[in-house]
């Protein structure tokens, strides 16, 4: 998956890999077997190459020895991977604290549920944890970006281009992603 991120994003920002490579000091066919899965940089290197692209580093050592499953490869996952942004907390007095729950040791954060629409599984006001750099597969249960929202919801995906986000909750719409729709895959919720 590393290999794939790197791809994108460096196509996304109009790079090659000739021009990372020589400002990283490396060779452009090191970035090549990357690329193409068939070699594994070191910390240090994943670190040059997103401070090269300019994007955090924590979403590359997320990925680092993960492999992606046949649906992120089919809905085309890194489209929609948001390897530009961070989670932004609003209110510092409104922080927690607490030790990562046993046996849940890929969390990157736990987040409140902020309403019922998942009420089958998670109750309102409960924490749940999130794992940032796992990709998703059909039926998932994820935190998503949505135009300018914030949600819990289960992935669905249709064919190669089709993406839906479902409530388990009836009362709550069916949401269908569009092309011109802002999405981002922010984390897999784990339990």
């Amino acid at each position: 998956m590393l290999g794939n991120l790197l791809k994108n994003i460096r196509i996304k920002k109009h790079r090659t890999k000739s021009s990372i490579a020589n400002t990283i000091g490396v060779d452009t066919g090191y970035l090549t077997h990357i690329e193409n899965g068939d070699r594994q940089p070191t910390v240090k290197v994943v670190k040059q190459i997103c401070k090269c692209l300019d994007v955090p580093y924590q979403k590359f050592l997320a990925c680092y020895d993960t492999k992606v499953t046949k649906d992120a490869q089919d809905y085309d996952v890194y489209k929609y991977t948001a390897e530009d942004r961070i989670l932004l907390v609003d209110d510092i007095n409104d922080l927690h604290f607490m030790k990562c729950p046993p046996g849940l040791n890929s969390v990157s954060f736990g987040i409140r549920v902020n309403d019922d629409a998942m009420d089958t599984i998670y109750e309102k006001y409960s924490y749940v944890f999130v794992d940032f750099g796992t990709t998703l597969k059909a039926h998932d249960i994820g935190l998503f970006y949505y135009n300018g929202q914030i949600l819990i919801r289960r992935l669905f995906i249709y064919g190669k281009t089709h993406l839906s986000l479902y409530a388990d909750n009836p009362k709550y719409p069916k949401i269908r992603i569009g092309k011109k729709d802002t999405f981002y895959i922010i984390g897999k919720i784990v339990q």
